[in-house]
């Protein structure tokens, strides 16, 4: 089973999260996935990620657009072809998707908002059942831990 981490975020900032950590594993030379609630929530990121500054721009593409072999982030939605062969997974949906089992490291954000936090404490039980042994932290935290 794949090492699963939770992140709590200071607030509902979904796009910085999946950002920031999408430019920490690409500094790391590790692939991604991120995975979006819907094709908009994936149009935003993929807009969060072109607006970045120059020096620290990160080669990603939406799963619909680019090269066949991909980019080190790929980014999609239910509605769309997952890509494969990304060791990491960032998921921005409330559930758990079908392509977590291909992943090594899963990253999990935990909103402030209520609502959201239910959905992540039902995935965190999930991976609990899947034998896996979540690990829980704040975001600033992690951030921290990987300078």
């Amino acid at each position: 089973m794949a090492d699963v981490t939770f992140c709590s975020l200071p607030d509902d900032d979904l796009l910085t999260f999946a950002a920031e950590l999408a430019a920490r594993c690409y500094g790391q030379r590790q692939g991604v996935l991120i995975t979006c609630q819907d094709k908009a929530q994936a149009e935003a990121l993929d807009e969060a990620l072109w607006v970045r500054e120059p020096a620290s721009f990160i080669p990603h593409n939406l799963a619909d657009e680019g090269p066949k072999s991909g980019s080190p982030v790929a980014i999609y939605w239910p509605e769309a072809p997952a890509p494969r062969g990304r060791p990491v997974l960032i998921n921005l949906h409330e559930a758990i998707p079908h392509v977590a089992v291909q992943c090594a490291q899963i990253f999990e954000a935990v909103p402030n908002s209520e609502a959201l936090k239910v959905a992540a404490r039902a995935r965190f039980r999930h991976y609990q059942q899947q034998s896996a042994a979540p690990k829980h932290m704040t975001l600033a935290d992690f951030l921290a831990q990987t300078h």
